[in-house]
């Protein structure tokens, strides 16, 4: 994994894409609120109350790595989850707001060396650069999935894909642990644009992207790295959309096997 800073361009980064989505929702109708998102269980408010919960916690989180702050409690968690879970379609955009702006604030606040400093998280002790990508992750994810309600067509942000594209291999999958240990051969992801490649690691208590290629893989995908990000992020078919996914080795069944696996 990669010991280089890049801190100031996640920072830059996110602010890019809260500043897209919370656009797009002060031009969102009533009813875009409650469109279907991409992710079955979620009204688009519910997408947006996700990411609210997840800035609040994350700015906690922030605090307690590179503030002083107590580290932060299951307790205190819950709580943000219980506010955010208790507001309603047409309240929730204010609370959205103050909890992604005080999340930015923070980031903000902080050296461009304090990306490298280790901490401590749900991976185990790594630099807050990686942490913080993995932010990045999840709120391109999320908005994703609000965009492209109404849009089939919806791309993750150029800028979010050229830093997550060639760092897949330090991202907590969606991966479905018992259809991976089942899947029976191995899978290379080949990206286009920029150029990279994977394979499916399964060695581990953590299913998760190995960088390079694997002569002895059975499988062998490859699409642009925008598609193949979102491939693992578990938000690949979209009705009405023209995957540029190709199966350079194997079968359509196996892709099909492979598929099922982010969920």
């Amino acid at each position: 994994m990669s010991s280089e800073n890049i801190f100031p361009q996640i920072k830059a980064v996110e602010r890019e894409e809260f500043d897209r989505l919370t656009a797009y929702l002060h031009a969102l109708d009533p009813d875009g609120w409650v469109d279907q998102s991409y992710c079955s269980d979620w009204l688009v408010y519910q997408v947006i109350s996700h990411i609210g919960s997840g800035s609040r916690i994350g700015k906690m989180r922030l605090d307690a790595w590179c503030n002083g702050a107590p580290p932060v409690a299951r307790e205190a968690m819950q709580e943000v989850w219980g506010l955010f879970d208790s507001l309603s379609p047409n309240t929730m955009l204010h609370e959205y707001l103050k909890a992604s702006g005080e999340y930015l604030a923070a980031e903000h606040s902080l050296p461009e060396d304090a990306g490298l400093a280790e901490v401590e998280g749900f991976l185990g002790k790594r630099p807050l650069n990686v942490y913080q990508l993995g932010r990045l992750w999840e709120l391109t994810a999320h908005a994703w999935d609000v965009y492209v309600a109404r849009d089939c067509h919806a791309q993750l942000p150029a800028s979010a894909v050229e830093l997550l594209a060639t760092r897949l291999d330090s991202q907590n999958l969606p991966v479905d642990k018992a259809r991976a240990d089942a899947l029976g051969f191995g899978v290379q992801f080949d990206l286009t644009n920029p150029n990279h490649s994977y394979t499916l690691d399964l060695s581990g208590q953590r299913p998760h992207l190995k960088a390079g290629p694997d002569s002895a893989a059975a499988v062998i995908l490859e699409a642009p790295a925008e598609e193949m990000v979102r491939f693992v992020q578990g938000r690949h078919f979209v009705p009405g959309s023209k995957p540029q996914l190709a199966v350079r080795k194997g079968s359509k069944d196996e892709l099909a096997k492979v598929r099922a696996i982010f969920r």
